[in-house]
């Protein structure tokens, strides 16, 4: 009895189920009407993201059967008879289709082939497919308008020219920020050399490209050899803002605060007194790194030249023999400044691994013995395990506690390295010096951020494939390299 008290419960579900899923109140005999918002529409390129046409309709009737009724919804140039155009099946009581300005001249142009500048004939039905056999489907009367398309702009936009990150490689130029909200536009901050700047739309092509217009405020949009090449000029080295809009054509291009040094020394006892540079922080100008195995410890100091001649400007602690540390006061000395030398400081540093941090925007030094991570992982949507920290793709260990190596496949995506999988996202990351780089297949700086991934740099992978990844966490680099 107890079965089938069950399988009467389950029936009685069931069909609840039907009647939700299929069975529509009796709609009568009504007509089924479409309409549009608008019978003429310009399609503006400044506003790509908002609403350009919606198109509503009755529901039609289902013959008093109370059988469900979904949609078709097409959409054509007049005069095709609806055989090239949209066909959309719509859900159950779904009486409506909106479309956006920049998707609907995408679909103008790519699937109706209407050029761009044009004023097409549309026309528009929609049919009611009643769920019963005993009504036959309903096709609404032929909806007729007109739209006039734009040229739409690039999607992408990279910095390429001598000034730039990558040189002249098209292949590795350096990618734009797309601005939120703004159609056309994109933004980038980072640092630049001196020489010549221009932008290209697209990986691997010198052309179509963005070039300096008729002065340094405005573009010029060049698509064949034939056309001027003027291209912007950076004076000298340093930070930049650059923003540009591509629809407007116009350019800012905003110099921001220089370090005062293009390049550090460290020397000390561990160095037997010799120079060894230190290294430059690929976001950040005003930062530089010493990372080493400063087995003997003893004192050191900063050089802004590789020599001891009395001119030459010394970083050295505000007191002698500051230990490690983190926000140690930074003070600029010279021996010509201070005759015989009274107050040639130095830091005094027991033997150990070392991560030396030195900020001269705010003159502070963060002098810190490193302990290696146990393990890295690779997360992102190009790694086995996607987005999810928790369960990060774990790389191979090496004799060096320092470096580990990974090979396996990647999806095209990004990818970036957690240290800890922490799930809250807040644990330590090492990160690509500029977001969105793709790897070079060489040895080339990480960034490490101990609290989070900020700034939140990833790499992107261009295309899936077996990949091999050396990662040294010590010297902070990274190689990653398509086999």
């Amino acid at each position: 009895m107890k079965n089938i008290h069950i399988i009467g419960w389950v029936l009685a579900l069931l069909l609840v189920s039907c009647k939700e899923n299929f069975i529509e109140t009796n709609l009568g005999n009504q007509p089924l009407s479409l309409s549009s918002s608008a019978d003429n529409v310009v399609l503006d390129i400044m506003s790509d993201q908002s609403n350009a046409l919606t198109f509503n309709w009755s529901p039609g009737s289902n013959g008093n059967t109370h059988s469900a009724i979904t949609y078709t919804f097409e959409l054509d140039r007049e005069g095709s008879n609806f055989s090239k155009g949209i066909k959309l099946r719509l859900t159950q009581g779904r009486t409506s289709v909106s479309y956006k300005t920049g998707e609907l001249n995408s679909i103008l142009l790519k699937e109706f082939g209407i050029e761009p500048d044009a004023s097409a004939a549309l026309e528009a039905r929609v049919t009611a497919n009643v769920h019963s056999d005993q009504v036959a489907p309903q096709v609404s009367e032929t909806l007729k308008l007109r739209v006039t398309t734009y040229k739409p702009v690039s999607s992408t936009l990279y910095l390429i020219g001598s000034a730039a990150p990558k040189g002249w490689s098209a292949g590795e130029a350096t990618p734009m920020n797309v601005i939120s909200g703004t159609a056309g536009g994109f933004v980038w901050q980072g640092m630049l050399n001196p020489g010549e700047l221009k932008f290209i739309t697209t990986l691997g092509s010198f052309l179509p490209s963005y070039n300096k217009g008729k002065d340094d405020t405005t573009l010029s949009f060049r698509e064949s050899d034939e056309q001027p090449d003027e291209k912007f000029i950076i004076p000298t080295a340093g930070i930049y803002r650059i923003r540009v809009n591509i629809i407007n054509l116009i350019i800012t291009i905003e110099a921001m605060d220089a370090p005062d040094y293009a390049a550090l020394w460290f020397v000390g006892h561990s160095t037997g007194w010799s120079f060894k540079p230190m290294t430059l922080s690929g976001a950040d100008p005003f930062v530089f790194h010493y990372n080493a195995d400063i087995k003997e410890g003893g004192e050191f100091k900063i050089a802004t030249a590789p020599d001891f001649d009395s001119k030459v400007v010394f970083l050295r602690p505000e007191i002698n023999n500051q230990g490690p540390g983190t926000g140690l006061k930074v003070v600029k000395w010279s021996e010509s400044e201070k005759p015989g030398g009274a107050n040639d400081f130095k830091w005094n540093i027991p033997g150990g691994v070392y991560k030396i941090r030195l900020d001269t925007r705010d003159m502070k030094i963060d002098i810190v013995k490193f302990t290696p991570y146990p393990m890295l992982y690779l997360v992102g949507d190009a790694t086995p395990n996607g987005w999810d920290v928790g369960n990060g793709t774990a790389m191979n260990a090496t004799a060096d506690p320092n470096r580990f190596t990974w090979t396996g496949n990647l999806k095209e995506g990004e990818i970036k390295f957690s240290c800890d999988r922490q799930t809250d996202w807040n644990g330590s990351w090492f990160l690509a010096s500029q977001n969105g780089a793709a790897p070079t297949g060489e040895v080339e700086p990480v960034l490490f951020s101990a609290k989070g991934s900020v700034p939140d740099n990833k790499w992107k992978i261009p295309a899936a494939g077996r990949y091999t990844i050396e990662i040294d966490q010590l010297n902070e680099t990274v190689k990653i390299s398509k086999q």
